[in-house]
């Protein structure tokens, strides 16, 4: 092996070809011994990364259930109070507006909502009969006949279509401003038809459970 303290000390003087190649096989070496080193680090550390990721495990999922919860459906909004004494007003409005009669001859007394109606599933259609040979009706006696109210005399009409629910009045009573005579029952409302004028009762021309339209006569007053 070639002296250190030659190749130092004396640079000037070249070495032989038997120490060059000493020299170059000595580095070679040097350099290999090196590079294990630093693969064997390499190892080491990759070593101990894994194995400080191996014990940190991911913490589990929770689980899904089977099943998607459904959110329960809101609650239908509370329909709106009614009224009464709006739509009382409301009514006697229209009343007189389209009979042309003072709100002051009548008055509604009572105003009864509709029952709320039930679904009720629909049943099996059965095979219907043959239908029965419909018996011929016969003709309805006309009406007597309304005799009009004579001059002098007061005529209280019906201020709109509906059937007669009480007569409060007979003939030959004597009756004042604002007494009831006749209560009509329509669409679900009493309405108590007022007497005009003071007088006495000519002619009750009204008669219960009878139907009546806008303007037909109720009672005839003198």
């Amino acid at each position: 092996m070639p002296s250190v303290e030659k190749a130092i000390l004396n640079p000037n003087n070249p070495l032989s070809v038997p120490e060059a190649l000493m020299v170059a096989v000595c580095g070679m070496v040097v350099v290999f011994m090196m590079l294990a080193i630093l693969a064997a680090v390499i190892i080491v550390i990759s070593k101990i990364v894994a194995s400080m990721e191996g014990s940190k495990k991911p913490a589990a999922a929770p689980a899904k259930s089977a099943t998607p919860s459904t959110p329960a459906p809101a609650a239908a909004p509370a329909a709106p109070a009614v009224d009464e004494g709006e739509l009382v007003a409301v009514m006697m409005a229209a009343i007189a507006e389209e009979s042309g009669m003072s709100p002051n001859s009548f008055r509604i007394t009572n105003v009864s909502a509709a029952p709320a109606v039930a679904p009720v599933a629909a049943p099996v259609a059965a095979p219907a009969p043959a239908p029965a040979p419909a018996p011929v009706a016969a003709p309805a006696p006309a009406a007597a006949p309304v005799a009009a109210p004579a001059a002098g005399e007061t005529a209280v009409n019906s201020p709109m279509p509906g059937n007669v629910f009480k007569v409060e009045c007979k003939v030959g009573q004597a009756v004042k401003a604002g007494d009831v005579l006749v209560v009509l029952e329509a669409m679900k409302m009493e309405i108590e038809v007022s007497a005009p004028v003071d007088g006495t009762v000519k002619a009750v021309a009204a008669t219960v459970g009878s139907a009546v339209n806008t303007d037909d006569l109720l009672v005839t007053i003198g």
